[in-house]
């Protein structure tokens, strides 16, 4: 299955990418709302969000005493468990585009054709490359898991252009 695709547009409150899987028929969208960027995955055949991945801010991360202005279901990662390099601000260059698993169980959104997150089976929160722990904004990005899921080989976790 070939990856949608699709170079940045104007960002305010929107959706970068939406696709639908052709075997599992789950649906993945990548938002960014402004102040910080999600991946969600559906159901089968349902636009009802089973799961969620935190991939960057796009604002400096808050601290928890400020997260309470961000009354939204879509919260920027606060201080304390967001990568120090988590705030991102997309270029118009950038490319965003989905990778599925074979059985489109799983859905991981790549920028530039960098994983930065994805969504396994079974969790509500997905795992995030700008995650320094694992909270209410997701898991630590798990290299091994994501090799996989995804078929990989040659990543590492540490790589050094990355950051």
């Amino acid at each position: 299955m070939n990856a949608q695709v699709k170079p940045m547009s104007t960002m305010e409150k929107t959706t970068l990418l939406f696709e639908t899987h052709p075997v599992s028929k789950k649906q993945a969208r990548f938002d960014d709302n402004g102040h910080s960027a999600w991946l969600y995955v559906t159901n089968p055949d349902s636009p009802v969000v089973t799961a969620d991945c935190w991939i960057y801010n796009r604002i400096t991360a808050p601290q928890e005493s400020e997260i309470r202005k961000y009354r939204t279901s879509s919260p920027p990662a606060v201080a304390s468990y967001a990568h120090p390099h988590a705030e991102f601000t997309p270029l118009q260059s950038d490319i965003f585009e989905f990778k599925w698993s074979h059985d489109g169980r799983s859905v991981a959104v790549l920028i530039n054709g960098i994983p930065f997150g994805f969504i396994p089976p079974g969790v509500q929160r997905g795992y995030s490359k700008h995650l320094m722990k694992t909270g209410p904004w997701g898991h630590k990005w798990d290299e091994k898991l994501y090799q996989v899921l995804f078929d990989e080989s040659g990543w590492s976790e540490s790589i050094s252009t990355f950051y």
